[in-house]
């Protein structure tokens, strides 16, 4: 049995040993093997040859791998001696793009790392160490079965030659594929595109679903939609952030935050589920006591003109008065006392639509 049907049988058992294990189904691996040419560095005096390659790739995020790969077959130097040469390499590859999950994917990708070659004939045997260095495409064509091409310079550190290895194989991915909302989307719609042509149905508003299972006529073009051609839900999230100044002493809102505080209005009657604290500061001029009535008069008198002017429930509101002990700047100048002079309320809500 020659070098080649070995190294077929060996990948071919490495193969079958993998796929008999259900556990690497959650594993991010993938098992690459192919053929690859040998052009030697010329010093070496000997012919290049064509030989089996197998690998194991561990994916630790999506655009990095680490990868495990051999060779092994024989060649002869120009005198016409036979001689072995096996190579090993340790690599780490960066990938470009992102995968997703998706099929019919072309991703670029570098690699660098180190590993050895060991040339061996029946009078010497010799190992040196090498560091490669390389690029490749991988092309997906589902998302576990695809293939590869890759150029690799090896250069040795024991004898200062510099190798290339050219290879091309393919490759299956063992770990979870995951979802990819939009290509599911996307698959979908040509699926029932395809259905409703087959079937001579109608889809007016092009979505995909039929016009007799379509329960949301009238799609818009390019809305993601469901089986029975409904747009789906998007998780969205608002937010509001409400601050009203005060002079020194005072707690009545000026006419220049009253614009402010209907937006906060409308922000409540949009959401009607929602609560807030609507929270009083001061200063630090005047004594604790008198500062804490102090804003919570503030606070409340935000508060008075949500609910008399526009109309928000009193029982979603909260009036809460810290006094000075929560300074936003410092005391110690009179524009900072101005910026504590305040109230302040902040909303933020998830919803769907």
């Amino acid at each position: 049995m020659n070098n080649l049907t070995k190294s077929l049988v060996f990948t071919a058992g490495l193969l079958g040993s993998l796929l008999a294990q259900p556990v690497l189904a959650e594993q991010p691996v993938t098992l690459n093997l192919g053929a690859a040419r040998w052009f030697f560095d010329n010093e070496r005096d000997v012919d290049d040859a064509t030989t089996p390659w197998a690998s194991i790739e561990y994916a630790f995020s999506d655009r990095w791998a680490v990868e495990v790969l051999y060779n092994k077959d024989d060649t002869t130097y120009s005198d016409g001696t036979d001689t072995d040469i096996e190579n090993w390499q340790l690599g780490l590859l960066m990938y470009g793009g992102s995968y997703a999950g998706k099929a019919n994917r072309v991703r670029p990708y570098a690699t660098f790392g180190a590993g050895e070659i060991n040339l061996e004939a029946d009078d010497f045997d010799t190992v040196e160490t090498t560091v490669n260095l390389g690029a490749g495409l991988r092309w997906m064509w589902t998302q576990r079965f695809g293939a590869r091409l890759e150029a690799k310079m090896l250069h040795s550190l024991d004898e200062h030659h510099t190798d290339v290895l050219l290879s091309a194989g393919l490759n299956y991915y063992f770990g979870d594929v995951g979802s990819d909302s939009s290509a599911a989307a996307a698959v979908g719609a040509g699926a029932a595109v395809g259905s409703a042509a087959q079937y001579g149905d109608q889809d007016a508003d092009g979505d995909g679903v039929p016009d007799d299972r379509d329960q949301c006529p009238g799609t818009p073009q390019g809305t993601r939609v469901d089986s029975v051609g409904c747009p789906l839900k998007v998780e969205r999230i608002a937010s509001i952030k409400l601050k009203v100044n005060f002079d020194f002493d005072k707690a009545v809102v000026k006419e220049q935050y009253f614009s402010d505080i209907a937006e906060l209005a409308a922000f409540l009657q949009r959401f009607e589920d929602l609560q807030v604290d609507v929270e009083g500061h001061t200063d630090s001029t005047g004594p604790d006591a008198y500062n804490q009535g102090l804003s919570e008069r503030r606070a409340q008198a935000v508060v008075d003109l949500l609910v008399n002017r526009h109309g928000i429930d009193a029982s979603r509101l909260q009036a809460v008065g810290y006094g000075e002990s929560q300074p936003v700047a410092s005391n110690d100048s009179r524009e900072g006392r101005a910026e504590n002079r305040r109230v302040m309320a902040t909303l933020e809500v998830e919803y769907e639509e």
